[in-house]
């Protein structure tokens, strides 16, 4: 089990972060995250798919053998009928192909995105278990709360001057304009007839101040608060992308994913680690708000 827990770890490096070289003795933060304040950390890229089956068919499957989860974890690949534009191509390949390994997964319900919070937890810190010189020993992964989005979401600016989150939404080059963020840019995109705006790799365009990749844009993504999502998505126009925005969601859908905050802290004790854990876990009784202005216009 041991040499398993390394490899996966391993594995695990190579998608959440981007540098080639990785030395275990020396973990200055959680895998693939930035720091945004004391002992809050945010990743730098939306989960993703490779991810998304290190969890599935490298743990459940292939480690535990557990099929009955293994099968509850499966995204609802039939999100992507909805796509006007090549549809059958997303729903056969987008989840299974190497093509889209580096995209964000969808398709997974609030529920799963905690369980794999969850499982990611209790992973990292069985290595850091057996890891020399690390800077911290515990953390616990879960989604984001809303106020803990929005700090990311900012880039450390102003969001009165920058409600994006960036100084500028369009990139000037010479004679070419290019999107900031994978929106829906209205005097752009309207002039592409029959094209439709789509889901890009979770490391496309450029990062915020703090590092961070498509928090604005690409894929909505859910905070902790159950069918609450922020930051917009690839087919919503601009507008309603701004980093106050919000939107609800009641089942899977092909423009939702998510990314962990992570809670580091050397006196955790497993037993905090646990409240932790306990209050990201859905409320059965709570329902879901009712839509946000702007996020069906585009379903």
């Amino acid at each position: 089990m041991k040499a398993f827990v390394l490899i996966l770890f391993s594995a695990l490096l190579i998608s959440f972060i981007s540098e080639k070289k990785f030395a275990p003795g020396k973990v200055a933060a959680p895998p693939g995250t930035v720091q945004l304040k004391d002992s809050l950390y945010i990743d730098k890229f939306e989960i993703t798919n490779e991810m998304w089956r290190a969890y599935t068919e490298g743990w459940l499957l292939k480690t535990e053998d557990d099929t009955t989860t293994y099968a509850k974890m499966q995204p609802d690949s039939t999100v992507w009928y909805s796509l006007k534009m090549d549809n059958e191509k997303y729903v056969t390949e987008y989840f299974k192909s190497p093509e889209f390994s580096d995209y964000p997964v969808v398709g997974i319900t609030y529920e799963q995105a905690v369980a794999y919070c969850e499982w990611r937890t209790e992973r990292v810190n069985e290595f850091l278990e057996k890891t020399r010189d690390a800077n911290f020993r515990n953390v616990v992964y879960r989604l984001p709360t809303e106020t803990e989005w929005e700090l990311a979401a900012a880039g450390k600016l102003d969001l009165v001057k920058f409600p994006y989150g960036y100084e500028q939404t369009i990139l000037h080059k010479k004679d070419d304009t290019t999107k900031m963020f994978n929106c829906y840019y209205d005097n752009i995109d309207s002039a592409q007839q029959n094209a439709q705006n789509i889901v890009m790799p979770v490391s496309f365009g450029k990062p915020n101040q703090y590092g961070i990749y498509n928090i604005i844009g690409n894929v909505g993504e859910m905070v902790s608060e159950k069918g609450l999502a922020k930051g917009g998505f690839y087919d919503l126009p601009l507008e309603y992308c701004k980093v106050k925005e919000k939107f609800s969601y009641n089942e899977p859908n092909r423009y939702l994913g998510f990314r962990c905050v992570c809670l580091v802290d050397n006196a955790f004790s497993t037993k905090k680690q646990k409240e932790l854990i306990k209050q990201q876990k859905p409320d059965k009784k709570s329902k879901n708000k009712k839509d946000v202005k702007g996020a069906e216009q585009n379903q």
